[in-house]
């Protein structure tokens, strides 16, 4: 499986968007393929081949070419909300939809002028790491979780308000009973980083009275990594 490491810009992390696994997993494999060193311009364009997202995501070769197309076709209707103190932007993640290319089992992605400043923005402010620690997740809610911890991965600790946990993975309208969060967001999506990534989490839920406002994170590395599974 390919050792490559994907950089995100921490806007990106913390904005609010929900994606399918699979189209998370073809912005991670194109961002994986990005060169974040300073000064080296980012392509607008840039193509992704179903062997690479396969060797990338750890996709059985005879899957990836159909995986690959849901992921663009579920990429194109997506959007993406970034906020700070002042406003609240909602941007397309690509300009146009994505050129299948069937005779080679590829994807051209156009990203667009908007997102495309931010994946600029990756040498200033950015989290990184390897793409194959997230390739073997099937939920995209805990591809997103991963993400949200590994900005604070220096620290191994997290500390989110439970609105702008749910904002980060786009649940905001779901899931108003912190019960029905922990038991189909947040539990399952812990238990699977705990099982297929190379991360141990803990976590415990702060309170305001009787209400459930915030979650506090503890992780660390896992030094035995499961991928196999």
């Amino acid at each position: 499986m390919s050792n490559l490491s994907v950089s995100k810009s921490n806007n990106l992390i913390d904005a609010s968007y929900k994606l399918n696994a699979q189209a998370q997993k073809l912005v991670l494999a194109c961002l994986g393929k990005v060169d974040s060193r300073p000064n080296k311009d980012v392509p607008k364009e840039i193509s992704l081949t179903a062997s690479e997202f396969s060797e990338m995501m750890g996709i059985d070769i005879k899957n990836a070419h159909r995986e690959l197309y849901k992921a663009a076709d579920s990429l194109f209707k997506s959007s993406i909300i970034l906020r700070d103190d002042r406003e609240e932007i909602e941007l397309c993640w690509i300009q146009k939809k994505v050129k299948k290319i069937k005779g080679e089992g590829a994807v051209t992605l156009t990203w667009s002028d908007d997102v495309l400043k931010y994946i600029c923005q990756l040498q200033s402010r950015f989290t990184t790491y390897k793409l194959k620690n997230i390739a073997h997740l099937q939920s995209s809610h805990s591809i997103r979780v991963y993400e949200l911890l590994m900005r604070f991965n220096a620290t191994g600790e997290r500390f989110i308000y439970l609105n702008d946990f749910k904002s980060a993975l786009g649940i905001s309208d779901k899931y108003p009973q912190y019960k029905d969060l922990s038991k189909r967001v947040i539990k399952p999506a812990i238990e699977e980083l705990n099982l297929r990534s190379d991360l141990i989490i803990e976590f415990e839920t702060i309170k305001k009275g009787r209400s459930v406002v915030a979650l506090s994170f503890e992780f660390r590395k896992n030094t035995q990594l499961k991928m196999d599974i």
